[in-house]
């Protein structure tokens, strides 16, 4: 017994960092975890964000259904699967590794490739919301464990980084993690978009449910790059991000 003991391998700093990110659930059930999740009412503030998209329906670039639709799938394929979603599928991975350092750098990243500065701070103020959120609600130890980082300024805490911690936390696919970022992110911006164009309820969730399969090929996409190939490429967005902070009246923060 005594060899056995001197066998044993002490918790090393990475051992420590992994056992704070590995999955919790939510009861056994994912299902049920994944919905709450997603939930319009779980409280992220995501609801108060047009990422540039009022500056567009201010101008009457965006007037109608047809047009909110168009532009909102070209913003989820060309910056959210390349971009955001990329992070969320990474920072899962990185999560369940314990890698912090890949968790850092992914935050950092993230915020580098928002042009914006109501884009940077939307991405923060709805990762803080999230990391606290998962911390009261769910009660994960890997949230708890970066929020102490985000306290000591190493990192901001960005919502994509932090949602992939959060999959990875209540024991999720990592296909489920990055799927449901991409609904949740099509189906907040459509909602946005409903309160400020002539846009029924049927409508609406008409777009949420076409948008489907193109769900589905940017998850794919996403859960397909590395690090280094994260990208946003909606330059007309980012403009008109810039110029809703000057906006005469607004009803979103960003």
């Amino acid at each position: 017994m005594t060899t056995m003991r001197l066998m044993a391998k002490r918790p090393t700093a990475t051992d420590k960092a992994r056992a704070a990110f590995r999955p919790q659930g939510n009861g056994g059930d994912q299902l049920l975890a994944l919905l709450q999740l997603t939930n319009a009412s779980f409280p992220t503030g995501a609801f108060t964000h047009s990422f540039g998209f009022e500056t567009w329906i201010d101008a009457q670039v965006v007037a109608d259904a047809a047009e909110a639709e168009r532009r909102s799938r070209d913003w989820l394929r060309y910056a959210i699967a390349t971009g955001d979603a990329v992070a969320v599928a990474l920072s899962y991975r990185a999560a369940l590794d314990g890698d912090v350092d890949a968790l850092v750098a992914l935050d950092a990243q993230v915020g580098a490739l928002k042009l914006s500065r109501e884009t940077r701070s939307a991405s923060v103020m709805t990762g803080k919301a999230l990391l606290a959120a998962c911390r009261d609600i769910f009660e994960l130890e890997g949230t708890r464990r970066f929020e102490a980082i985000v306290a000591d300024g190493a990192c901001e805490g960005h919502h994509a980084v932090l949602y992939g911690i959060a999959g990875a936390g209540l024991a999720l696919g990592e296909a489920e993690t990055v799927t449901s970022y991409l609904w949740s992110s099509i189906a907040n911006l459509v909602a946005v978009t409903q309160r400020l164009v002539p846009l029924g309820q049927v409508d609406a969730q008409r777009i949420v449910k076409a948008a489907g399969p193109l769900i589905d090929e940017c998850s794919a996409i996403a859960r397909s790059r590395p690090a280094e190939r994260m990208c946003s490429a909606c330059a007309a967005l980012d403009a008109a991000a810039m110029r809703h902070e000057r906006l005469p009246t607004r009803l979103c923060i960003s």
